[in-house]
């Protein structure tokens, strides 16, 4: 009997020992769970805010002019009305872009030559360019003869919003020559947004007058 006995209690203490170890490998099992999830969360929050980082410094140039642009255009404004804002920003933002292409005039046509429908055959467009963006320029900052400015604008930013859109579309890797040579990155969903914003911009106006 006291053998029997014996035999239960060791047989108890042995499944309380399992017990033990399964419970201590679970939590084991479970903290370093969480230790991985932790660490893939970490991982993704930096790669997030290192490709953030990274398109920054890619667009700085860009993101610069935005802010001059902006800040120029509110102080012009003596009282905020949208489409006086408007003529101001697109107005400092074609002089900011033009003056950018005249440090290089060649190498942006080289650039821009690469996706741009009328420069691939007509050359002569492509340092003709530049130019045309700083009239626009002048022609908005001075409020001259706006609906005429606003459909050269509609019409030059579509053809070259589209020339981009066309090469992102068939895989080319070529450099966006929207700042001349300042900005080396390749084209991508800004230089769309730049074009087609534009566009939209001057398309606003011509649907606003008539």
């Amino acid at each position: 009997m006291g053998f029997i006995f014996q035999l239960a209690n060791a047989r108890m203490r042995r499944n309380g020992r399992l017990r033990i170890y399964f419970m201590e490998n679970l939590a084991n099992d479970h903290l370093k769970h969480e230790k991985d999830c932790c660490h893939s969360k970490q991982v993704a929050k930096n790669q997030f805010f290192s490709k953030v980082l990274g398109v920054f410094k890619a667009y700085q140039p860009l993101i610069v002019i935005l802010c001059f642009c902006i800040l120029l255009s509110l102080i012009q404004l003596h009282s905020f009305e949208h489409r006086e804002f408007m003529h101001y920003f697109m107005g400092y933002f074609f002089v900011f872009l033009s003056l950018l292409k005249f440090f290089d005039l060649k190498g942006f046509v080289e650039g821009f030559s690469t996706y741009d429908f009328i420069t691939q055959h007509v050359r002569a467009y492509g340092y003709l360019y530049p130019f045309i963006e700083l009239s626009l320029g002048v022609a908005y900052l001075t409020h001259f003869n706006i609906p005429i400015t606003a459909l050269i604008t509609l019409i030059v930013m579509l053809v070259a919003g589209a020339g981009v859109l066309t090469s992102m579309l068939k895989g080319q890797k070529v450099k966006c020559a929207c700042l001349g040579t300042t900005l080396n990155v390749e084209l991508g969903a800004i230089s769309v947004l730049e074009n087609f914003g534009m566009g939209v911009m001057a398309a606003y106006e011509l649907l606003y007058i008539v």
